[in-house]
């Protein structure tokens, strides 16, 4: 199934050599996909914090995926 993916801001930083100018792709997963093994195919560091807009909505990484999902990784922010 074919899905798009958005990365955000220094979480590029954390690509391998030949990521890092990811930006957004679209990306065929097996079907039973999460967000989960997007993350793992990306190979971000499990330490980072991320978050996670699946369609817009906010989702964690065991979220199971459809074809055409679009998901937006982007740094967990703070703030007061």
């Amino acid at each position: 199934m074919r899905i798009t993916v958005h990365i955000y801001a220094r979480l590029r930083c954390h690509l391998p050599a030949a990521e890092k100018y990811f930006k957004d792709r679209e990306w065929d997963v097996p079907n039973g996909s999460t967000i989960q093994h997007v993350v793992e195919k990306l190979k971000l560091p499990r330490e980072i914090p991320v978050s996670f807009l699946l369609n817009n909505n906010s989702v964690d990484q065991m979220t199971p995926l459809k074809e055409g999902d679009i998901i937006h990784i982007f740094p967990q922010m703070g703030g007061g």
